[in-house]
């Protein structure tokens, strides 16, 4: 047998070399010992050693992990219900994973406006911009529990020629290599703005809504809207002479208005770019529930964070700016006393109350089982 025979022997033989065998070795090799002795390259080695835990600095990694994660659940303690001045990744790579119910929010345009008084915080270059959006959605998709929601509230920005690029368009992709899930494209409409030259007049911006895999919560009967004719009623089939509507107004739709925060508005701050404490109220009433933890990294005049008290949710965020406005403006903010069902009107209300009829069933026993079921139930 020749030399090239027994090279051929070799490689046989290596190519039968399995992941245990790899892992057995990490025992007492070093990563170049075993890629001499298998022919398998450091990167394969490496892989499968990441792939079964097994690195050679495995119990340092576990623990500079945990160390991490006592930190970042101590800086959440620590801005719960607040808003910190901090760059906004820095404050995002502070939270642990899986904190949020909802993160709404409204990032900069790039369109060179005064943010704090100074132009130059909103002036990035389009290349430099896009990379910092990207990352930017990649620490909210990390910070979303499984099945919360993302609203991102976005309109038009510059690119690098000068012309006007959709920002949902700029981001839909991106958000869904991040592995998010596509719920929504909302259209918010206004019907003041800007009047351009020789193009059309904007009149709505976006709102993008996706979730961490499948949705858990969508509250309908908080966005639904009044019916057209609430005493319609089936014409055929098991329902016939039933109203058809639902009690609560009609199903809510992907088209929002609510009038934009100009300069008379009785919202309006020392803030270029606020959006409506409503368009927020309605993202945080839809996806959350009480008790919630919602997050606005962009947090500017704290519009998400007064929708929050009021709708008593936890919050947190975090701006560069604005920091007296927002706090003079979140010592106002007072919890509702009542939810209201905006799909409801008296007209509405008197229809579906002359429906109702008593009804009376008989009393059963039931077992021990089912008592525990419907006391679950009655604490859910």
């Amino acid at each position: 047998m020749d030399k090239n025979d027994c090279g051929t022997i070799e490689l046989i033989e290596r190519a039968q070399v399995s992941e245990q065998d790899i892992l057995q070795m990490l025992l007492d090799k070093t990563y170049d010992q075993i890629r001499a002795a298998t022919g398998w390259s450091r990167g394969r080695i490496y892989s499968t050693a990441v792939k079964h835990g097994a690195r050679k600095t495995e119990h340092r990694i576990a623990m500079r992990r945990a160390e991490r994660k006592a930190l970042q659940m101590d800086f959440l303690r620590e801005v719960l219900n607040q808003t910190v001045k901090a760059d906004v990744l820095d404050y995002l790579a502070g939270m642990p994973d899986d904190c949020a119910d909802l993160i709404v929010t409204s990032p900069p345009y790039r369109l060179g406006k005064a943010y704090g008084g100074t132009s130059s915080a909103d002036a990035m270059r389009f290349s430099y911009y896009t990379g910092w959006l990207t990352m930017v959605v990649s620490e909210m998709e990390r910070l979303l529990k499984p099945g919360a929601t993302l609203c991102l509230q976005v309109g038009q920005t510059m690119d690098r020629d000068g012309c006007l690029y959709p920002l949902d368009v700029l981001l839909f992709e991106t958000l869904k290599k991040l592995g998010l899930t596509y719920q929504s494209r909302v259209i918010w409409t206004f019907n003041h703005g800007l009047t351009p030259k020789k193009r059309l007049a904007e009149r709505y911006e976006t709102l993008l809504v996706f979730s961490k895999g499948q949705q858990q919560i969508f509250n309908a009967n908080t966005a639904r809207f009044p019916q057209k004719e609430p005493g319609k009623r089936s014409f055929k089939g098991a329902d016939r002479g039933r109203l058809s509507g639902h009690a609560y107004g009609a199903a809510p739709t992907n088209v929002w208005h609510f009038n934009q925060v100009g300069h008379n508005h009785p919202e309006k701050v020392a803030h270029p770019c606020q959006f409506p404490k409503g368009l927020a109220k309605r993202a945080v009433m839809l996806y959350t529930n009480a008790g919630a933890m919602v997050l606005d990294p962009f947090s500017g005049s704290g519009t998400t964070h007064a929708a929050c008290i009021e709708t008593g949710r936890g919050f947190s965020g975090c701006d560069l700016f604005y920091e007296g406005e927002r706090q003079a403006r979140l010592a106002k903010v007072l919890p509702d006393l009542v939810s209201m069902l905006p799909g409801v009107t008296d007209e509405s209300s008197a229809i579906w109350q002359a429906e109702a009829r008593e009804v009376r069933a008989p009393a059963r026993r039931v077992n021990e089982e089912e008592e525990m079921d419907l006391f679950s139930q009655a604490m859910a």
